[in-house]
């Protein structure tokens, strides 16, 4: 979201986000001017404050005079579709994944909306087999933005990481479908000869899911005899992920189902090699041996092997980071998903223009 509303067309579209809750989120908006107004934080199961948050909405459509709800995420639908649909105005729902069955999907799939933008191809099958007018865009990298990092030395210092070593890292929140297991699991295989070789583990626990899952690994990465050689930073700014990417040999993704997955987009656009398991997502962002290696899903042993032989052989893998680099942001790059995003606000104002 952040990627796109920076490089929105101001001159065109203005801006105004609405929060369910507080967090740093709120001040990169400020940052690059974008109004902010926050909701009292609550949980979805409490209907009453779910309705008073939807009248907040409502409330902010009515006083900013807005023309389009852009709902991001599936859940948020229900607050900022109903609060469009109160005040008589369009809204753009995007969507991450295609979702569960269960009475709670089939609710929120008949708020009304004026357009559905997926972000892969499985998401927009989902929606258009729900009758949703649907498009795809792709999640986005930012090229300027990825070119702000914090140096090696800097993080080897903050995280008690050996300047000397070669990092692999992984970047995803600690949850247990990311498949974090099989990253340390594959950093354990490696042979005596790459004992140098440290593992970075990027990212923390989402709103309270799956509490304990960080002193699990934890304990894994010790029973497997790589508790000295894991670093689990937790959730860092874009700057330190930034950094760790550009310092690092390889990225390693080892997500069981992924949709996208922004980091591996982003591993890519900074030139370096992604080892992944072949999801949807890093299936359609990696090129097998030109920008990285796919293997089967939950195959560890494939995993393991990649491993050893991508870090065995850096002048093999170099030139992927090149070729990865230029073929993302030509296919990825921000600016191409922005123009696209105008389109469908265009073309959901105009619904309005027509019902007017």
């Amino acid at each position: 979201m952040l990627n796109l509303l920076r490089h929105l067309d101001r001159t065109r579209f203005e801006p105004s986000v609405a929060l369910l809750r507080p967090g740093p989120l709120a001040d990169d908006l400020r940052e690059i001017n974008v109004p902010v107004s926050l909701l009292a934080a609550h949980r979805m199961r409490n209907v009453p404050a779910v309705w008073r948050a939807v009248g907040g909405i409502k409330q902010i459509v009515h006083e900013q005079g807005i023309d389009l709800v852009h709902s991001n995420g599936f859940r948020a639908h229900v607050y900022g579709g109903i609060a469009a649909w109160q005040a008589g105005i369009p809204a753009l729902w995007l969507t991450h994944t295609a979702e569960k069955p269960g009475l709670s999907t089939s609710a929120i799939l008949r708020i009304p909306a004026a357009r559905v933008i997926a972000n892969c191809p499985r998401t927009a099958e989902f929606f258009v087999a729900h009758g949703h007018a649907t498009s795809m865009i792709w999640p986005s990298v930012d090229p300027q933005r990825l070119a702000n990092f914090t140096a090696r030395g800097e993080l080897a210092a903050r995280f008690g990481l050996p300047t000397g070593a070669r990092w692999v890292c992984m970047g995803a929140r600690l949850q247990r479908y990311k498949g974090h297991e099989f990253f340390l699991r594959a950093l354990a295989s490696l042979p005596p000869a790459m004992n140098d070789v440290r593992g970075v583990v990027i990212g923390g626990a989402l709103f309270g899911l799956e509490q304990g899952y960080l002193d699990e690994l934890k304990d894994l990465a010790k029973k497997l005899g790589v508790g000295e050689r894991v670093c689990f930073t937790g959730f860092v700014p874009d700057a330190d992920v930034h950094g760790f990417l550009a310092a690092s040999e390889l990225l390693l993704h080892p997500a069981l189902d992924e949709d996208f997955g922004l980091i591996v987009a982003e591993a890519q656009a900074m030139g370096r090699p992604v080892l992944a398991f072949a999801s949807v997502g890093p299936a359609a962002i990696i090129e097998e041996r030109r920008t990285g290696r796919l293997v089967p899903p939950g195959d560890q042993a494939a995993m393991n092997s990649a491993l050893v032989e991508m870090i065995a052989q850096p002048e093999m893998v170099r030139p992927w980071g090149e070729v990865g680099r230029e073929s993302t942001i030509r296919r990825f790059g921000v600016k191409s998903a922005v123009q696209q995003l105008e389109r469908a606000y265009n073309a959901c104002l105009r619904t309005r223009s027509r019902v007017s």
